[in-house]
């Protein structure tokens, strides 16, 4: 990956300096640094960090979250241009680059673009302001995991059409693999008892509509998995996963307000960020035996989740107030897990290009969640734990 870096920003270079004057060339950037405090009671240090279940965790740390990244984008005098992204960054001494965006774009004409490439979709766009523990093994990013379900950046061939400045809508074909969460007999998610036959790639779709000083965002995602090879002949061979998504975002002077809500089935089952807790783990679909017996049979899993985030702007501070929750429950099985956020984030500009980020986040993974096991078909109660991230983000941008 490090050769894909080196070759991308080589790549950057030379189209910076190379372009014809009718081109346009923008190369920026942009550095995080977590500077955090982390406090887990037992049961979250014993999931998290490998400690003793009657042990506490807690630890100081300094990381450049993957989330830092170097981009460039490339526009001619035919309305068509690229844009290439990487991000940069790792925890206790490693790094690692990788690809956030690479895909270019054909403005047809002012209402009507096609585009294609690595990127994100049109399924949820709105994000709540958390950026603080991208590497404190909780994956703590945008809310992910508790209450966001970030449909993620993959490969796509995607249209989008403007109507006028209050309406837009896009549609994008997704390529449908990896990252599903299918579940065998044993219980255990195993990729070599199966190879996936998927036919059609998943779909998203997406609109805004401006009313004033409120901009609504309806977005829904549908796939359909299949499999060449059942595990058992009890199992069926196909898994179905979908989502619907409303966001809105509000402003008015110093307040503003976004906030969205989300609906659906087999979220694990799909490609995407839910986050690493025990209710994101556990978000697919799940192996389900009801008896004693062999009869081993696909559950489907429910999801929703939902996160709002408030905040007034005072000149360069702008606080943010953020809560969020995110569930995921099997349909016949009494598989239940339930996971929350709270807390403050407030970016301050200190000066042109340098921001401070102080962030205050309390998460709670469930200490009444009900698991499901397969192997005796008895259900029991969980405790995943809690913990704290408190800290600031140094954000410095070219």
């Amino acid at each position: 990956m490090k050769k894909l870096f080196v070759l991308g920003i080589a790549a950057l270079l030379l189209a910076a300096f190379s372009v014809p004057v009718m081109a346009e060339v923008k190369i920026g950037g942009i550095i995080f640094t977590d500077f955090y405090y982390i406090q887990r009671n037992k049961q979250s240090g014993a999931i998290y960090e490998g400690t003793k279940g009657t042990e506490s965790y807690s630890n100081t740390r300094i990381d450049l979250p993957v989330i830092t990244r170097l981009y460039g984008r490339w526009t001619n005098e035919d309305n068509v241009g690229m844009y290439i992204e990487f991000g940069i960054g790792g925890a206790g001494g490693s790094t690692s680059v990788v690809l956030r965006h690479a895909y270019g774009w054909w403005d047809v004409n002012s209402q009507f673009q096609i585009m294609a490439g690595h990127s994100t979709t049109p399924f949820s766009p709105l994000n709540p302001s958390q950026l603080l523990g991208t590497n404190d093994n909780s994956l703590n990013i945008i809310g992910a995991g508790y209450g966001e379900f970030y449909s993620g950046r993959f490969p796509q061939v995607r249209v989008t059409f403007n109507m006028n400045k209050m309406f837009g809508i896009a549609l994008a074909a997704v390529d449908p693999n990896g990252g599903a969460r299918f579940i065998d007999a044993s219980g255990t998610i195993d990729p070599q008892d199966y190879t996936t036959n998927t036919k059609v790639p998943r779909f998203d779709l997406g609109a805004h509509i401006n009313v004033g000083p409120v901009v609504i965002y309806p977005s829904v995602l549908w796939q359909q998995r299949t499999f060449d090879k059942q595990v058992t002949s009890t199992i069926d061979d196909s898994v179905s996963t979908y989502a619907g998504s409303l966001g809105v975002k509000f402003g008015m002077g110093p307040v503003m307000l976004s906030a969205e809500g989300q609906y659906g089935k087999n979220w694990g089952n799909t490609r995407g960020l839910i986050g690493a807790n025990p209710t994101a783990a556990n978000s697919g679909i799940q192996a389900y035996r009801p008896t004693l017996t062999s009869d081993y049979r696909l559950d489907d899993t429910t999801n929703w989740g939902y996160w709002i985030d408030l905040a007034f702007k005072f000149g360069p501070v702008t606080p943010h107030l953020i809560f969020g929750q995110l569930s995921a429950a099997g349909d016949d099985s009494p598989m239940d897990y339930k996971s929350m956020m709270w807390g403050i984030s407030c970016p301050i500009q200190l000066a042109k290009g340098f921001s401070v980020r102080p962030e205050l986040m309390w998460y709670d993974d469930g200490d009444d969640n009900t698991a499901w096991n397969n192997g005796t078909a008895t259900q029991s109660k969980v405790d995943s734990g809690s913990y704290q991230v408190f800290g600031v983000q140094f954000q410095i941008t070219f």
